[in-house]
């Protein structure tokens, strides 16, 4: 049961429920959809409903928020990016990072991150999914971090293969001090035959 200020707040009802109707009412009303919003009562931060209802999962009422006009912020009340937050999200991160990237999310903020944040998630088929999904819109493959890391070379040293493999195939380039990185001479030797394969294709494809 809500109490208080939380019980009287129909926008923040809604969130928590994941409640359609009781949103739709919300917008319908002209309600203000970037208000900061206080889920539960033991919360210290108020945060807008479009980063409350991507923190929920709630999909689909961060689709009609969005719909509605509600303000994209790139960060959220403690300085994480919202895209990577959808990223790292335990509920349907592929359709939570759709929407943000729909809405004009930032694919390449801060050097690259929401990709970089991809190899954090330990199934490979999702990180896959994921950095084509950004790749789709705009993301930079080749973005290197402050010190001196590509997306390739982290997994190269993670001795992520099929990873590996289909970020060349997406146009990844080798690094430059590939020899130098802290990997099998296995995992090397696959990314040059891998980059060698697609060079070869493209050389046949032409122009």
């Amino acid at each position: 049961m809500f109490t208080g200020l939380f019980s009287k707040n129909d926008l923040a009802r809604a969130l928590l429920r994941d409640d359609l109707k009781l949103l739709f009412k919300v917008i319908r009303a002209g309600k203000d959809l970037n208000q900061p919003l206080r889920l539960q009562a033991d919360e210290s931060v108020a945060r807008p409903a479009v980063e409350q209802a991507l923190r929920l999962g709630h999909h689909q009422c961060l689709e009609k928020l969005l719909e509605a006009g509600a303000l994209l912020p790139e960060q959220d009340s403690d300085g994480t990016l919202l895209l990577c937050l959808a990223i790292q999200a335990t509920t349907a991160p592929l359709r939570l990072t759709t929407l943000l990237l729909q809405a004009g999310a930032n694919t390449n903020a801060r050097q690259g991150e929401p990709l970089f944040s991809c190899l954090r998630i330990n199934n490979d088929n999702q990180v896959l999914l994921l950095s084509n999904r950004l790749l789709q819109y705009g993301a930079d493959l080749n973005t290197y971090t402050r010190d001196g890391h590509s997306i390739l070379s982290q997994l190269l040293c993670a001795e992520r293969t099929m990873l590996v493999g289909a970020l060349i195939s997406a146009g990844a380039r080798l690094p430059e001090h590939l020899d130098q990185l802290n990997c099998s001479t296995r995992i090397k030797a696959f990314a040059r035959r891998k980059a060698a394969d697609i060079a070869i294709q493209q050389q046949l494809l032409g122009p």
